[in-house]
């Protein structure tokens, strides 16, 4: 077996995006996998040095970002340029890709759908090399076609290109249980779950109750893309003034970049980025981690489909996870069928206080998340079950696969 994998960022050891690609390719034997990155220019991907027997070729991407103020001329601008980028620019890095693919002789494509650039390369590669497509999905393209300012009639065309892509795929890698519930039942496609994993070996112990002091810390890792979730815990906090259960209350944020807004002076410590060992390490020095999901309906069908990579995180640091999101999102389900985290399914102030309270003022209750987090970890984000996920994508027997390390 000899594959292509098309993506947006290389396997590497300093974007998310990069770590889960990395371990991925660790469970694929050498010689099996050449990697085509279309990467946007500003990024430095740090490839691992016992991943350098993969063949890498690099593209720049074309731009795919029109962040303008709402307008005719935007719109224009965003219209003109994406057709443009898509009858020229995207036919090379085809061209491109297909070189490489024939170089090689592979006999399979596997793209990572992520942007309009990579989404309109998966059918033409594949097509191209006369090999099966296979599909990876981390999010819905909505969410990113609106965060980037797309014009609304390339949006139509970029999702009807996705659902092209997805249908001809022989099979579909889904970034949640729910995603390939749904993609299988809409698209008619053979949908595994591939989730971000991480090594048993790196998890902590589960927390057997609060740090002592006199603070109560929230952690965060990754980014903040739920702001308006992120405020109301803010306007919450603030209507205590800081202050639950006697303890002092403060978050620690742990990521490549701070984007929050304030409207009142905060308990806010900002700790900057660190390698996955070191986040978790971190994490499990909380006293509770925060993740946040939509709730509004512009986000519904991101909040249903997608699953947060910080959760495996969280999970793995053994400390209590507080979700704040809508019942039906994908993240909630999961929790709520393994009793994994306190989950606040609501806006309101006093909802938020309250859940919170349950964790500082209920050891049993706080001792209980955090082990039921664990065990959730264990049977669902460990390396071994995503070395099953990937073998069951690539529909090869596991035993093709790299064998876990012992000490996983």
């Amino acid at each position: 077996m000899k594959i292509l994998l098309l993506t947006g960022m290389p396997p590497c050891k300093n974007y998310t995006a990069g770590l889960v690609l990395d371990q991925l390719c660790r469970f694929l034997p050498q010689g099996s996998v050449a990697c085509f990155a279309v990467v946007n220019p500003y990024l430095k991907p740090q490839v691992s040095d016992d991943l350098d027997w993969v063949p890498l070729e690099y593209f720049n991407r074309p731009r795919e970002t029109w962040l303008f103020s709402p307008s005719i001329l935007s719109t224009a601008i965003s219209l003109f340029m994406e057709n443009t980028y898509a009858k020229v620019e995207h036919r090379k890095i085809v061209n491109k890709a297909i070189k490489l693919g024939k170089s090689l002789g592979v006999d399979m494509v596997w793209c990572v759908l992520e942007g309009q650039t990579m989404i309109r390369l998966a059918r033409p590669v594949a097509k191209g090399l006369g090999v099966p497509l296979l599909t990876e999905v981390w999010d819905p393209p909505y969410w990113w076609l609106r965060e980037n300012g797309v014009d609304k009639f390339t949006q139509s065309q970029v999702v009807r290109e996705f659902e092209r892509a997805i249908r001809h795929s022989a099979t579909c890698a889904a970034a949640s249980w729910a995603m390939a519930e749904r993609y299988q039942h809409d698209y008619g496609v053979r949908s595994i779950p591939l989730i971000p994993s991480l090594n048993t070996s790196l998890a902590l112990q589960p927390a057997q109750g609060l740090n002592c002091g006199k603070e109560f810390t929230i952690g965060i890792a990754g980014q903040i893309y739920a702001s308006e979730e992120w405020m109301a815990l803010v306007a919450a906090l603030d209507s205590v003034n800081w202050k639950i259960e006697g303890k002092n209350i403060k978050i620690r944020i742990l990521g490549r970049r701070l984007n929050v807004e304030a409207n009142a002076l905060m308990n806010v410590e900002f700790l900057g980025w660190a390698t996955q060992q070191d986040t978790i390490k971190l994490m499990s020095e909380m006293d509770v981690l925060y993740c946040p999901y939509w709730f509004s309906k512009q986000f519904e069908t991101e909040s249903r489909l997608s699953f947060p990579s910080k959760l495996t995180t969280y999970l793995a640091a053994g400390r209590p996870v507080f979700f704040h999101g809508p019942e039906y999102a994908s993240p909630a389900r999961f929790l709520k069928e393994n009793r994994a985290a306190v989950c606040c399914c609501s806006l309101q102030k006093e909802e938020i206080i309250a859940k919170l309270s349950l964790l500082l003022s209920d050891n049993n209750l706080y001792v209980n998340v955090a082990f039921k987090g664990s065990q959730a970890f264990e049977k669902y984000l460990s390396l071994s079950s995503m070395r099953q996920s990937l073998a069951d994508f690539l529909q090869v027997s596991a035993d093709f696969l790299v064998p876990l390390s012992t000490n996983e």
